[in-house]
């Protein structure tokens, strides 16, 4: 898991939680950033607004989910990764319970070496998506991103923590 989360911006620590439709042969992890895309669930990326962070990987009745979701794969086999069918979107409708908050906070991993850009380890720049689950590190600026930064992690100085700043929910 490349994001985790790491606390809140707001003093009751609430999550603005949705459940959403998982896109067609995708494969999802909990805490992926994730956008939405034709009405469904996709992988986050850079240049997009973010949607939320996915909190749990669901089956379409609600209860949780037990395989990984590959062909085969055995009842026990799921450990937070889930593998999308080619029908997910209209025959299991495997969901993404998916946190919406730009007040949660979340330790994440960059692609580079926190702070070789100027910025990247600090709090008040600003960073966009490599992937889904990893910042670009020399998209540090002052200006617009994805995610605002709140300085290195205190608990792992090679990670940064930051919140969703281009939210695709509350200011797009």
């Amino acid at each position: 898991m490349s994001f985790y989360k790491a606390g809140s911006l707001d003093s009751h620590g609430a999550q603005i939680l949705r459940k959403e439709i998982i896109t067609n042969s995708v494969v999802t992890t909990v805490m992926d950033s994730v956008v939405l895309a034709s009405g469904f669930m996709a992988l986050g990326t850079t240049g997009t607004a973010v949607f939320g962070h996915v909190n749990a990987i669901l089956k379409s009745n609600g209860s949780p989910m037990t395989t990984s979701g590959a062909t085969g794969a055995e009842i026990g086999s799921y450990v937070g990764t889930f593998t999308a069918t080619s029908t997910n979107s209209t025959v299991a409708k495997v969901t993404a319970r998916i946190d919406l908050s730009q007040m949660t906070l979340y330790s994440a991993e960059t692609d580079a070496t926190i702070g070789t850009t100027t910025g990247s380890n600090l709090s008040g720049y600003r960073m966009d998506l490599d992937d889904e689950d990893t910042l670009d590190e020399s998209t540090a600026t002052t200006s617009t991103a994805q995610y605002a930064t709140w300085g290195l992690d205190p608990l792992n100085s090679a990670r940064a923590i930051v919140s969703i700043l281009e939210s695709s929910v509350f200011n797009s």
